[in-house]
């Protein structure tokens, strides 16, 4: 029979002031949040896969929070060879690393996660001096321990900011999103310009960007065709053209098909 061992998720707030219920209750959603993510996706059987985080015990002084995993069939404790606490810590510590130190690959996060870790080292990142650490234990031993200042809370949240910022464009650097819909916000007579014209792909962002063309043929059949451009709508494939992570432009790369846009209602 496999001995049942005492597998521990411990975390040790070290805090200057006291935190605010909200903010720690928060994080600790959070973390239970990726729990449950890591556990679904990397888990062995049924069961594990639906283990959730449960608090063992709460010291004083610094606030130190215990937690086990508990199978949700029978609340049956953690037994041998199943690794998934530690496996999971060093999941937060691989993320936490990447973001903080550059080091390792850079983790898949979806929009949530990244909110998800912002919110769990928020408390951290309110109080200067503090500093957060997670360590697994067994059996009472510490198997490795990683830490987060609130420096460094403070940088990484502004690092999630970013993640989910840029997941908000459905657009990679060097992706071309093709038959898209764009009309004209304003268009240059000058056919020598290179400033002055832009257009708007709803489909992609309300804001209206600036246009650059692939060449010079496309240039002429948009704005200098019988038709007026600004009351016409053009299927195009594009680039998303970006400064610093942000989209600045389209360049047109194609242009498929164009029609009058009716605005009688």
């Amino acid at each position: 029979m496999a001995q049942i061992q005492d597998i521990r998720l411990v975390i040790k707030i070290d805090n200057k002031r006291p935190i605010e219920l909200l903010d720690l209750t928060k994080s600790l959603v959070s973390l239970a949040t990726q729990f449950n993510s890591y556990v679904a996706k990397n888990a062995d059987s049924k069961e594990n896969s639906e283990a959730k985080l449960y608090i063992k015990e709460i010291k004083s002084g610094s606030v130190i929070l215990e937690l086990i995993e508990l199978a949700t069939i029978g609340v049956i404790p953690f037994i041998e060879n199943t690794n998934t606490i530690i496996e999971f810590a060093k999941y937060i510590k691989s993320v936490l690393n990447y973001f903080i130190k550059n080091e390792g690959e850079k983790p898949e996060l979806s929009a949530p996660d990244c909110k998800d870790f912002s919110a769990i080292i928020n408390p951290i990142a309110k109080d200067n001096g503090s500093q957060i650490i997670i360590s697994p234990t067994i059996n009472g031993n510490v198997v490795f321990n990683f830490g987060v200042n609130s420096l460094e809370s403070n940088a990484l949240m502004n690092m999630m900011n970013q993640e989910v910022s840029r997941m908000k464009l459905p657009e990679q650097n060097d992706e071309i999103k093709q038959s898209v819909l764009l009309t004209w916000f304003q268009a240059r007579n000058d056919m020598n310009s290179q400033t002055g014209n832009k257009g708007v792909v709803e489909e992609l962002s309300k804001k209206p960007l600036n246009i650059t063309f692939d060449d010079e043929e496309i240039k002429q059949q948009m704005l200098h065709s019988d038709s007026n451009p600004l009351i016409t709508a053009f299927v195009v494939d594009v680039k998303i053209q970006t400064v610093q992570d942000k989209p600045v432009a389209y360049k047109i790369m194609r242009l498929h098909e164009q029609f009058a846009i009716n605005n009688e209602q």
